[in-house]
């Protein structure tokens, strides 16, 4: 798409809709990240918001509405006003969240209109150095033969959480899970051996990894990693396991159709920008950018998998 593409879903818009969104956007576009500054979701957000703007020839200014789950920010934009002006850029913890929270002040489908499942992104298991298991298989078997094997957890609702969950439970194995308030307190006890593995995002992970602080021992896509390409899948040994954390582009319930049309369209443009290529490249990323039926499909399907992981081990926040 180019920038007259662009040109003709405005005109479009303006046959289709009327005059009150021929000139979307004609101001500032918000995108609410529901987690703190310097995190995974800001960390995307930021150099997004960049290029979107470029696309879209308006300012988009990225707010930080941060709280553990995301409960906060997901709230502000479900209540904001359907035009297209108010949007959500948050993680897989959109979906999870409810599972350990019926009483959620949201509905992630009810509540919202999905642009986009923007990017996806395998995690990987990091050991140690002082750990002696040197493969998963390693890990599996000491756990089968009931050795203690300590797993950080950076929070206890998180993709990382349920990751760690349906590993144990597909392996018929337990861990004894170490709960931190977040992944830099988790990595100093891994890095200094005082826990032996932790499921976590590439991007802070491979930090570490690649200054031979810590060690992968596998990753948890259906496919290996083009950036790890000798590194095993979980699935090469638990066939099936599959736990990618992902980004999701959401305006609220209610935002006229044209309006989310346009919005994929130029989210799209965004992230095939070399910057955003190069930026999804080196930390593991994976680019989705689907359509909005298919987002919600997406959705629904992950709610249904992590909820199910959640009540089969009885997980609790």
């Amino acid at each position: 798409m180019n920038k007259k593409y662009l040109l003709g879903a405005l005109a479009a818009l303006a046959v289709l809709a009327g005059p009150a969104l021929a000139q979307y956007p004609d101001k500032a576009v918000r995108i609410v990240v529901p987690f703190a500054a310097g995190g995974g979701v800001d960390a995307l957000a930021r150099p997004f918001a960049r290029e979107l703007g470029q696309v879209l020839g308006q300012s988009i200014v990225v707010e930080n509405k941060p709280s553990n789950t995301g409960q906060i920010g997901a709230t502000d934009v479900a209540r904001a006003k359907p035009d297209g002006y108010t949007l959500l850029l948050s993680s897989a913890a959109f979906a999870t969240t409810p599972a350990f929270y019926p009483e959620v002040p949201y509905d992630p489908v009810k509540d919202f209109a999905p642009v986009m499942i923007m990017a996806a992104a395998p995690q990987v298991l990091v050991a140690s150095n002082t750990f002696e298991a040197g493969s998963l298989q390693d890990v599996l078997a000491q756990a089968r033969q009931s050795d203690r094997i300590n797993f950080a957890l950076s929070a206890s609702t998180g993709i990382q959480a349920l990751a760690t969950a349906m590993l144990a439970g597909q392996a018929g194995v337990s861990f004894t899970k170490i709960p931190y308030k977040g992944a830099g307190a988790a990595f100093m006890d891994l890095i200094s051996g005082e826990v032996d593995l932790m499921i976590d995002n590439p991007a802070s992970s491979l930090v570490h990894v690649r200054s031979g602080k810590l060690r992968v021992l596998a990753t948890t896509g259906a496919q290996r990693m083009a950036i790890l390409p000798d590194v095993p899948t979980v699935a090469e040994t638990l066939p099936g396991f599959e736990a990618r954390n992902w980004f999701v582009l959401a305006a609220p319930a209610g935002t006229p159709a044209q309006v989310v049309g346009l919005l994929n369209e130029a989210a799209r443009k965004a992230l095939m920008t070399p910057a955003m290529q190069q930026m999804l490249a080196r930390d593991g990323i994976t680019l989705v950018a689907d359509q909005p039926h298919e987002a919600a499909r997406f959705l629904q399907a992950e709610i249904s998998k992590w909820t199910k992981v959640v009540r089969d081990a009885d997980l609790q926040p």
